[in-house]
């Protein structure tokens, strides 16, 4: 019993020997191919471009049509904007016919293509406007086959939402319904077979189909890597995740060579990778970039979304990583200096970590003169307000003073009973000419100090050769005064004449001559309210 549990546990052991060893060559020839990618889209590019130069040879409705829907055959997985243009000429071929056929054609396509780029309602809408009795035996698999897309990729954006369990149910259906038209020896019915055991939960049973479907196939082809997906999921919810990493590295090679940058495989060996190895990160990092470079080629909101999703938790621990890896080459800078045979081969990693710091210094140098620009800004309107506030008790002061002369002098009327003197002084209404010449200079002199360019920016709100300019030995004139204060916020007409020692008529008759100065006579009054802002 324990010679047969030993031996068990040998071939155990050189079986994982061999499917790591397995497991490796694919990633490096996964690595090749990522290599080639530009290669292999030229090679597409290059054969998009022979069928382009086919034109001249369709003059007929009929060929043209066929014409532009092998071109967007060859465009739907790898370019949509490219795959809409020549959908759009194939439909105006189409409706010029009349073909009903080729109507239909048009619209099965364009639903094709909505649902990928996720407008999954208006593909939804294009395929109801199709009549079930005009669609031919030949065209009712790709019938079935676009509602089974829609509805697979609706389901997938929905995620956990409500309606996901309504989509997989109607994906199931037309699944069904595709394989109610196609040939049961065929490839494709093999591989349908497979995508409806998988979504039922029949993952053993859909694993049979697919490997049913491979047999035979080529890497460089669509279905290759369509199968290798399915037979990676499969395994996947079966619980072998060395089969599961082993299908997607063969899928994502078949999305390179064909190449198709409508793909899932590569995102999903990328959050593979970092979920299951660490020491894998930076392949991991690698790989969700390649994916997202492929769905914005292709313009997929969908598989953007999904990549958007998994690519802050890669990136994040990819930068985490890199950081701590930088902090550890600091510390061994000091003991590899000792060692004078590995110091050459240490400067060239040296050198380029000094220069993420120098960009990362001149991050900081340029964040430091704009907080110095900023606490010099801050510190000028701290003084302004300083000497606002000066000012302010300067006036005070002087009024206090004022007042205890004006009350010593009613106290020495009052002791020498000179009672009519004191009432002619407090039934005078004006202050003296003197007070208010210094009145007006303490409120122009505070004023300005808090806005100095008040009267500058007030001229830009007149017309030209409106402009006012106080006069020679003046702060301020009466107009000036008055939208002084209106800046304040002192609107009411009667208020302003009691600061400034005139009757309410002559301050409205001021300020309407003034507006019908102004560029701008509706918004004046607002608009001076807005000027000179402050910190």
């Amino acid at each position: 019993m324990r010679k047969s549990l030993l031996l068990l546990l040998a071939i155990f052991n050189v079986l994982f020997v061999f499917a790591s060893k397995d497991v490796r060559k694919l990633y490096d020839e996964l690595d090749a191919v990522l290599l080639r990618r530009d290669e292999y889209c030229q090679k597409k590019e290059a054969r998009i471009d022979s069928l382009r130069n086919l034109k001249k040879l369709y003059i007929q409705n009929s060929d043209l049509f066929a014409y532009y829907d092998n071109i967007f055959d060859e465009y739907f997985t790898y370019r949509s904007d490219s795959a809409y243009f020549y959908l759009s000429l194939a439909e105006e071929v189409a409706l010029d016919s009349s073909d009903i056929n080729k109507i239909n054609r048009c619209k099965i396509n364009r639903s094709f293509l909505l649902a990928t780029t996720g407008y999954f309602s208006i593909a939804i809408d294009i395929l109801d406007e199709i009549k079930h009795d005009d669609i031919d035996n030949e065209m009712l698999f790709d019938y079935y086959s676009a509602y089974e897309w829609v509805y697979s990729v609706w389901s997938e954006y929905s995620a956990d939402d409500v309606f996901a369990i309504d989509f997989k149910k109607k994906e199931m259906l037309y699944n069904d319904s595709m394989l109610m038209v196609l040939d049961p020896s065929s490839t494709e019915f093999m591989y349908w077979s497979g995508e409806l055991n998988a979504r039922k939960g029949n993952q053993l049973e859909a694993q049979n189909f697919y490997e049913k479907a491979l047999v035979g196939l080529k890497v460089d082809t669509r279905m290759y890597a369509c199968v290798t997906c399915g037979l990676a999921f499969a395994h996947k919810r079966q619980g072998n995740l060395d089969e599961y990493e082993k299908y997607l590295i063969m899928s994502a090679i078949s999305d390179i060579t064909c190449p198709l940058k409508e793909n899932l495989s590569m995102q999903e060996l990328a959050m593979y990778l970092y979920q299951n190895s660490d020491s894998e990160l930076v392949r991991a990092n690698r790989y969700i970039n390649y994916s997202m470079e492929d769905a914005m080629f292709y313009n997929n909101r969908l598989r953007m979304l999904e990549i958007a999703q998994k690519f802050p938790p890669i990136v994040n621990t990819y930068q985490k990583r890199w950081i701590d890896r930088n902090d550890r080459l600091t510390r061994s800078i000091y003991f590899i200096s000792f060692l004078s045979i590995l110091l050459f081969v240490s400067l060239f990693f040296i050198f380029r970590q000094l220069k993420l710091l120098a960009k990362q210094r001149k991050v900081v140098t340029d964040m430091n003169v704009r907080l110095k620009d900023l606490n010099s800004e801050l510190l000028k309107t701290n003084r302004t307000r300083e000497e606002y506030v000066s000012l302010f008790i300067e006036l005070c002061a002087a009024y206090i003073d004022k007042l205890n002369k004006y009350q010593d002098l009613v106290k020495r009327k009052v002791k020498a009973k000179q009672v009519d003197d004191l009432l002619k002084m407090v039934n005078s209404s004006k202050m003296s000419d003197s007070d208010a010449r210094q009145f007006f200079v303490n409120f122009d002199t505070a004023f300005l100090t808090l806005y100095p360019n008040f009267v500058s920016e007030f001229n830009m709100l007149l017309r030209k050769g409106e402009e006012i300019v106080p006069p020679k030995g003046e702060i301020l004139n009466t107009e000036l005064r008055i939208f002084a204060l209106v800046r304040l916020g002192i609107k009411d007409s009667s208020r302003i004449a009691t600061l400034l020692f005139y009757s309410p008529q002559t301050i409205y008759n001021y300020r309407t001559t003034v507006k019908n100065k102004a560029k701008n006579r509706e918004e004046f009054e607002e608009q001076v309210r807005n000027l000179c802002p402050i910190v």
